[in-house]
């Protein structure tokens, strides 16, 4: 993967991209299942915890690291700013006035405030999509495409399927690349730049030559791949194979425990007022501690 986000050694790429390829799918299938259940501010900031912490195992060049905070800061920002105006629950406090309430004749228009309850809604949210966009990054920067094809694969993921989603994932980084190519060969041409909207239509324009070279390269992959004999249903062979170590093992089980155990957890909340044990102490107790850390 080349641009802003690749490794910065092709022979170095940390621990994490020896760490087997199922194990990280599956790894972002059960965060993605706590981010749908987990919903204290707690619960959800263990969850970035384990989602972020492998990235630690990332080799990335300086601009790398850069990218990967500046996209996760916008994430967060526009969640706070959106939610932060356009909260509508109650109570709400406004930190101040972005449009003040204008009355105009007997017609009266509320005016633009940011609510303090919004914005700390905003970020609670924001934290499990910062979960989910940190672990999808550290898995796509830790793994080359034909790993992640044959741990889809191993996983009983119809081969036609992995296939086109690998094909698609390995499709962006490119696009970047020929984004930034374009970009480049507009100001060796002279380009200046523009401001307010004649900048972003310039920017916009840039689009078709970056549509058509994907164009161009998807048919020369189809016709690659069908001149070389693809089927999507024939038995295919990988290699080196792919072979979990025991303490992969380990945590595999560990993850996959941990995630029936918050959907038994939160099965027991919907099911345990219909069941015999609803109105013992115990069962009350339990439940009532299952909703405030969960």
């Amino acid at each position: 993967m080349n641009g802003p986000l690749a490794f910065s050694d092709g022979s170095a790429r940390g621990w994490l991209a020896a760490v087997d390829p199922r194990l990280k799918i599956i790894w972002i299938a059960c965060v993605s299942l706590a981010g749908v259940l987990v919903q204290s501010s707690a619960a959800m900031a263990v969850m970035f915890t384990v989602a972020a912490l492998p990235a630690t195992g990332l080799m990335l060049r300086p601009r790398g690291w850069m990218a990967m905070v500046i996209a996760l800061t916008s994430v967060a920002w526009g969640a706070v700013v959106t939610q932060g105006i356009f909260y509508g629950g109650e109570p709400r406090t406004a930190l101040f006035t972005i449009v003040p309430d204008t009355v105009v004749g007997s017609w009266e228009f509320p005016g633009v405030h940011f609510y303090r309850e919004g914005a700390i809604y905003g970020l609670t949210q924001a934290v499990r999509w910062l979960a989910l966009t940190t672990m999808g990054l550290t898995v796509c920067l830790s793994t080359s495409p034909e790993r992640l094809l044959a741990a889809l694969v191993r996983l009983r993921v119809p081969t036609a399927v992995a296939f086109m989603a690998l094909a698609a994932m390995r499709f962006l980084p490119v696009m970047l690349d020929e984004w930034a190519s374009v970009r480049r060969a507009r100001w060796l041409r002279g380009y200046r730049g523009a401001h307010g909207i004649q900048c972003i239509s310039a920017e916009v324009r840039l689009l078709v030559p970056v549509l058509a070279s994907a164009l161009r390269r998807a048919t020369a992959l189809a016709t690659s791949v069908t001149c070389r004999g693809f089927s999507p249903t024939a038995q295919r062979t990988f290699y080196p194979e792919l072979q979990m170590r025991r303490g992969e093992r380990v945590a595999l089980v560990a993850i996959v425990a941990i995630s029936v155990a918050l959907a038994l957890a939160w099965t027991t909340i919907w099911l345990g007022p219909m069941t015999a044990l609803s109105g013992w102490p115990q069962f009350e107790a339990f439940l009532e501690w299952v909703r405030r850390w969960l």
